[in-house]
């Protein structure tokens, strides 16, 4: 005798909703492009933020081309790194790039506008 096999299709409710909003779908990143001014030792901490005009922070997410903290790395006048963080809420308006450390010498700059592309070019100088 064959086995029967019954198939089942499942029922939602009518105020169900399967919808998915683009916000969040939306993923969002602010990248920051630095190049030093001077020859320098360099690092980055990992308690680097971008510090939005309503104080949230918003945290970095990767390092390109810099050493991270406790390393440091002596680099020539022109050498670039580039930071991305989290992306900014959609309502800030200004923001500041803060080495949050517990240490004098952390990095920080701003205030600095935002831009429509929340990429952004920084000149680094000790």
């Amino acid at each position: 005798m064959a086995a029967s096999t019954t198939e089942i299709k499942p029922r939602f409710a009518p105020e169900v909703t399967f919808e998915v909003s683009s916000d969040v779908l939306e993923e969002r990143t602010t990248i920051v492009h630095c190049i030093l001014l001077e020859d320098s030792f360099i690092r980055i901490w990992p308690t680097t933020y971008l510090v939005q005009d309503d104080g949230v922070r918003k945290p970095m997410i990767q390092a390109f081309n810099i050493v991270s903290y406790p390393n440091w790395k002596l680099v020539p006048a022109g050498h670039r790194f580039t930071l991305v963080f989290e992306g900014l809420d959609k309502g800030c308006t200004v923001f500041e790039l803060v080495e949050d450390i517990p240490e004098p010498g952390g990095f920080r700059s701003g205030p600095l506008q935002r831009n429509s592309s929340d990429v952004y070019s920084l000149e680094v100088k000790e």
